[in-house]
């Protein structure tokens, strides 16, 4: 019996002792997996801060930019020159509150531009070409009609038809500014600019034919394809004799953009820019631009070639 129960006792004795030692292969294992383990959880934290610290100089280095442009008795007959433009460099600050779009996700689209507007309109209306045949027309006095489809309005309807096929919005008045005096004409004609304050335009054009005279004794005209087309001109108001005074380095800013344009489509097409006393009524919107067209010893239809030209660069410098 003594026997029987003595070896009943090693045997519980050498199960206790295998537990213990199970616990201690338990316990020198946590301690040896767990000091592998934090080396990783650290390695995880350091690619997650590089990643946004990448994420955060992508966002700054992309920053969007912006170029700004910055840019001086009433008759039209001296060409100085604009100077150049000035060009400043800022930055475009984020959107406000706006985060950056999810991956696989696309940025919220930009508002869609307004239609780019566009007046148009005669001080001198009856000012007219030479006349040849099929292009005849009842003249009041030499190179000077009321019929308006052989007039200067004539040649501001193909450029109102020549930008709205461009997509501009255009408003063209033909409102008859001369009677009764051809010399208070500007008087009238900012009668009816003052009735169209308040409308949005990007540019206000007064067109004109030119009076020839001996000192042009350059080609009255340049090659468009086949066709000859009258030679163009901007003239700018500098305020000089009035209160109220056009933005004019504004002004001649533009018509020097507009020349510059027209002169790289077709070498020749456009006479330097001219600045004179005055202001052209100018001043109620910038830029205004007051535009001649050929003169006189020019044809209706080489004023007509010439429109093309001049709505597509008008549509390349706005």
């Amino acid at each position: 019996m003594i026997r029987i129960k003595v070896i009943r006792a090693s045997r519980l004795v050498l199960a206790g002792t295998v537990v213990l030692l199970a616990a201690a292969l338990a316990v020198l294992a946590f301690r040896y997996f767990g000091s592998r383990a934090a080396p990783v959880s650290q390695q995880e934290y350091t690619i997650g801060q590089t990643q946004e610290a990448a994420a955060v100089f992508a966002a700054a280095s992309l920053s969007p930019r912006e170029v700004v442009f910055g840019a001086p008795q009433e008759n039209e007959h001296t060409d100085p020159q604009a100077e150049g433009f000035t060009v400043e460099v800022l930055s475009t600050p984020p959107p406000s509150g706006g985060a950056s779009p999810a991956p696989g996700q696309q940025a919220a689209p930009s508002p869609t531009p307004a239609v780019r507007r566009v007046l148009i309109y005669h001080t001198h209306t009856h000012e007219a070409y030479e006349q040849v045949a099929g292009e005849e027309y009842q003249a009041l006095e030499a190179w000077r009609t009321q019929d308006q489809s052989h007039s200067v309005v004539r040649v501001g309807e193909e450029l109102a038809r020549c930008l709205e096929g461009l997509g501009f919005e255009v408003v063209h008045d033909c409102t008859d500014h001369e009677p009764p005096r051809l010399g208070t004409a500007y008087t009238r004609s900012l009668k009816t600019l003052e009735g169209y304050q308040d409308q949005r335009f990007d540019l206000c054009i007064d067109l004109h034919r030119d009076a020839w005279d001996q000192s042009m004794t350059a080609e009255q005209t340049v090659a468009v394809g086949q066709n000859r087309a009258a030679r163009l001109m901007m003239l700018i108001g500098n305020g000089e004799g009035f209160t109220e005074k056009p933005d004019t380095q504004a002004n001649l800013a533009y018509a020097q953009q507009l020349t510059d344009r027209l002169n790289q489509m077709a070498e020749g097409i456009c006479r330097p820019v001219l600045v004179k006393n005055g202001r052209y009524n100018q001043h109620l919107s910038t830029p205004s631009i007051l535009v001649e067209v050929g003169h006189n010893k020019n044809t209706l239809t080489e004023a007509l070639n010439a429109m093309p030209l001049l709505a597509q660069a008008i549509a390349d410098t706005l």
